[in-house]
């Protein structure tokens, strides 16, 4: 029997609750009539409050008295009704899209204005009456359009508000309940016409299969289309791990996008990579449109490109090979740029204040100060109290002779290292930056303590070996990377 078919399917799905507001989409078609009659039985089992909403595409001069057959209905049964007439043709032509979508959107928003106006504080629903032969014809269009995994699931019986109650029946079966309940429907000419894309699919290849192939044909794309579902959800729950694990938000320069990580990102299963690419795009470009598969190739291709490869893609995003994995970004945000501090210098009067034990704060950024401090001490001392904070250093002040600015790199700037044998030699800033993998990108933002070309520190970085505190030392140079009105960083 359809009405315990309907009803289990709406149980086994967890649609409906005790007190939904259920906005139903009713054309007046055989679909949504069917959809009308059986809600109306539903509702002696699971109380709810039913309003139906009727579309007038404008596209049919006959449309009028689909309004007025559904108009009718609901004045039967007691139900609200509401009728929004739209130039579906006109706004397809606007928005540059097909009547199709058009249509489709002008529906949604309708449904979607109703429910809100009208649930109050109730659970609401919105409850479409697409139905086995739907879902299929949705998988067939995905098919020859080049669909992913998630295309080729089909409808889904739930998703968010809404609820299609008649997915768990062909269509045949939804024309038999009627006939043998006498109940009347509307024809839609358009359906007859091969002018839309699921039309043709219909008469063309979905109806044939049934008669020359199988008749089972509907069935069985749907039971597939509900395995690739259940695939689906397995693939995408890993995703959901694997992005957590390799991807995370960066800002290189003025431009702010999400890293993958080359080390982990490459160990996943190549299926497993694709998603987590698509999922990443997706996220930079704040939606799916215009991405493909050939994009989330050329991705992955990336991982094993030269460092600083770039390529363009869809939406002005960017995707960029660095030293640790392929960053990606929207093009108009990613100029390369130096932070916006002006050179700061240690005037004679900070040096004063200092050696008086006061403190000199310099305000880097909108988030973070730097902040310099001189203070006495034994060598017993240093050994014991040096700091290993990444963002707070000791240096020896006394090696200090001139002006110390703080400022983005220039060219020429070089530190020292210490070298195995135990002597001092000098590299450059562009030479220590390459060797430690820092990307180009991020360099410019760097802030440095400096002594002319020499760099005493990269804040919160390395510091140049020739001013490291030693046991002659009586005066250190404390530098602390703050974050404002936040606990410090180290």
């Amino acid at each position: 029997m359809i009405r315990k078919k309907v009803l289990d399917y709406v149980q086994r799905c967890h649609m409906l609750e005790d007190g939904d507001y259920v906005v139903a989409g009713v054309s007046g078609g055989a679909d949504s009539v069917c959809l009308l009659f059986l809600l109306c039985e539903l509702r002696k089992e699971i109380p709810i409050t039913l309003h139906v909403v009727h579309i007038n595409h404008m596209i049919r001069e006959d449309a009028g008295a689909d309004a007025a057959y559904v108009a009718e209905l609901c004045e039967k049964f007691n139900i609200p009704f509401t009728l929004a007439e739209c130039d579906v043709e006109a706004l397809a032509k606007q928005q540059r899209i097909s009547t199709e979508e058009a249509g489709r959107n002008a529906r949604y928003e309708m449904f979607y204005r109703t429910l809100a106006l009208h649930r109050g504080s109730r659970s609401g629903k919105i409850a479409i009456a697409h139905n086995k032969n739907d879902c299929c014809e949705t998988f067939l269009f995905h098919l020859f359009r080049g669909s992913s995994l998630k295309g080729l699931s089909g409808i889904r019986p739930v998703r968010n508000e809404i609820i299609r109650p008649l997915l768990c029946l062909e269509r045949y079966e939804i024309e038999e309940f009627l006939d043998k309940n006498g109940i009347k429907y509307c024809i839609d000419s358009t359906n007859l016409e091969d002018n839309y894309t699921r039309n043709k699919i219909r008469h063309h290849i979905l109806e044939p299969a049934e008669h020359e192939i199988n008749s089972a044909a509907v069935s069985h794309i749907y039971g597939a289309c509900t395995k690739i579902e259940e695939a689906y959800s397995l693939i995408d729950d890993m995703t959901v791990s694997a992005y957590a694990a390799c991807v995370s938000p960066v800002r290189k320069g003025n431009a702010f996008g999400l890293r993958i990580a080359g080390e982990y990102f490459t160990g996943l299963h190549p299926t497993l990579q694709g998603y987590v690419v698509m999922r990443v795009l997706e996220n930079v470009a704040e939606g799916r449109k215009d991405l493909a598969a050939v994009h989330i190739e050329q991705v992955k291709r990336l991982f094993g490109g030269q460092c600083g490869r770039k390529i363009d893609l869809p939406g002005r995003i960017c995707a960029q090979r660095d030293y640790t994995g392929v960053f990606v970004f929207r093009a108009c945000e990613a100029k390369t740029v130096q932070n916006q501090m002006p050179e700061y210098t240690v005037s004679s009067a900070d040096r004063e204040r200092l050696l008086r034990g006061e403190r000199v704060e310099v305000c880097l950024n909108n988030e973070e100060i730097l902040v310099l401090g001189v203070k006495k001490m034994d060598a017993g001392e240093i050994w014991k109290n040096i700091p290993q904070k990444k963002y707070t250093k000791w240096l020896d002040y006394d090696k200090i002779k001139n002006s110390i600015v703080i400022r983005t790199r220039k060219e020429g700037d070089y530190l020292t290292i210490d070298m195995p044998d135990g002597k001092i030699r000098k590299k450059t800033l562009k030479s220590y930056f390459i060797d430690n993998k820092v990307p180009k990108e991020e360099r410019g933002a760097l802030f440095l303590v400096t002594e002319g070309s020499h760099v005493l520190w990269i804040a919160g970085g390395r510091i140049s070996s020739f001013y490291k505190a030693e046991s002659s030392t009586e005066r250190i140079l404390e530098l602390s990377l703050i974050r404002k009105n936040k606990k410090q960083k180290g």
